[in-house]
């Protein structure tokens, strides 16, 4: 509610002024954007949807031709890269920003489509995408070429495929490894080689929000972006996430053009007209209520900030989290299909809170052993509650799911496990079975909880 009345509050004495005209840039500019999170064999991850949504927006804004995609099987990814490819011909920049699950082996980086079973050694050459490739085709057709990378998350995939390459099983390496880059090109990693970067506990993850909000807010170059997004990634992480980049650019890359940069020296106003003091002011505006508005689950304050800031990049993000509240209020209400086939007690609903409240399910694949939480008032501190419980008696727990005023499930079976979370009991055991059958025929419920009990 206090969130709610920020919001309002600066929406309802807000100045009214015109919207800041978007820079024309005169070379081809072309970007891939790309978010993996629904993964068929590896748990959700929360964030990367939302990430590249983003900065898809923020680019589009900026004069970028933007070729989107989103949970990309092996087939949709390559034609996605086809398709960058294409664009890219006669272009002056190319930038690639990925988000979702990517792997290193015997020190080659692959980016991970969300079909990817990673059970046998052969997966690396038919089911992921080799990012040395994806940069080569870059260099070849662009002059500066910028990749980011939000791939680094802890990834129970490599475990898999580690556990399938046997006596070779060293050579799966932990999140992504270094990469030299080719003259005028720069690749900015989430976290430094071999560490595992978090995915967040609100809207993006701590290094895709720091970096759409300055790509959007600042006119510096990008170098000093870079070092801004650093500097709050490891502020917002403790120190232990630290954002690395290699570079071999020849000059400096601005996403904006400076305010003066198309102006003489002589010809440069000494100081802005009333009409551009207004339209920072503005802008300066819509970016405080947005900061106070990302997280909220209320459509109808969303929809006033968008009446309010219609023609700025918020509203953009603001459209986009509507969306994404939509359809989990339509998956919230489906009925599961399938039923749990565990008699249980009456199912345990979600009184209203004052404020969020989180759980989280850990589990150990290899010794079942698992641990959970529940109450707490972020995901992060939730997840490693649950984790902090499971490695009492494993030291491989995951987390697979994690929920907000909900209930979770985690179900286990023969050949596999699953997990859901729903409003009430019935509603989690009912999607963590469905989940797990994919994998086992006989799956029984191994731990239910609720972000209240």
């Amino acid at each position: 509610m206090r969130a709610i009345a920020i919001v309002l509050a600066i929406v309802a004495g807000s100045l009214a002024a015109a919207a800041l005209p978007d820079r024309a840039l005169a070379q081809k500019r072309v970007a891939l954007v790309i978010g993996n999170s629904d993964y068929k064999y590896a748990p959700k991850l929360g964030n990367p949807r939302n990430d590249a949504t983003d900065m898809a927006a923020a680019l589009k804004r900026l004069g970028f031709q933007v070729i989107e995609g989103y949970d990309l099987d092996k087939t949709s990814f390559d034609r996605s890269v086809r398709d960058f490819a294409v664009a890219l011909q006669g272009a002056m920049v190319g930038v690639l920003f990925y988000a979702g699950h990517g792997m290193q082996v015997g020190g080659q980086n692959y980016l991970v489509p969300v079909d990817t079973q990673a059970d046998t050694a052969a997966a690396l050459d038919f089911q992921m995408v080799r990012l040395d490739l994806l940069q080569r085709t870059m260099e070849r057709e662009a002059q500066t070429n910028i990749i980011f990378l939000d791939a680094c998350r802890d990834n129970p995939l490599a475990r898999d495929l580690a556990r399938s390459m046997g006596t070779r099983s060293s050579d799966v390496g932990r999140g992504l490894a270094a990469v030299e880059s080719g003259v005028g090109t720069l690749i900015s990693f989430s976290t430094q080689p071999g560490n595992v970067a978090l995915d967040g506990s609100g809207r993006n993850s701590p290094y895709a929000g720091a970096l759409v909000r300055h790509i959007a807010g600042t006119d510096d170059d990008l170098s000093a972006i870079l070092i801004a997004v650093r500097n709050d990634v490891m502020k917002e992480t403790q120190r232990k996430q630290v954002p690395w980049e290699h570079s071999a650019m020849t000059g400096r890359f601005y996403f904006k053009t400076p305010q003066q940069a198309a102006l003489p020296p002589s010809a440069a106003p000494k100081s802005p007209p009333p009409a551009e003091s207004g339209q920072q002011t503005r802008s300066a505006e819509a970016e405080r209520a947005w900061s106070s508005a990302k997280d909220t689950t209320s459509i109808a304050v969303l929809e006033a900030f968008i009446a309010r800031y219609k023609d700025s990049f918020y509203a953009e993000l603001a459209r986009a989290r509507i969306a994404e509240l939509k359809k989990q209020q339509q998956t919230a209400l489906a009925p599961p299909r399938s039923q749990p086939t565990q008699p249980s007690t009456t199912p345990a609903t979600i009184p209203p809170t004052g404020a969020d409240r989180y759980g989280a399910i850990a589990y150990s694949p290899t010794t079942r052993a698992h641990g959970w939480a529940y109450d707490y008032a972020t995901q992060a501190d939730a997840e490693a509650a649950a984790l902090a419980n499971c490695r009492k008696h494993a030291s491989d727990c995951l987390v697979p799911v994690w929920f907000r005023n909900a209930c979770g499930a985690l179900a286990v079976g023969p050949r596999g496990y699953g997990s859901g979370w729903g409003t009430d009991q019935s509603i989690a055991e009912g999607y963590a079975l469905q989940t797990c059958r994919q994998y086992s025929d006989s799956c029984v419920i191994q731990r239910w909880v609720c972000t209240t009990r």
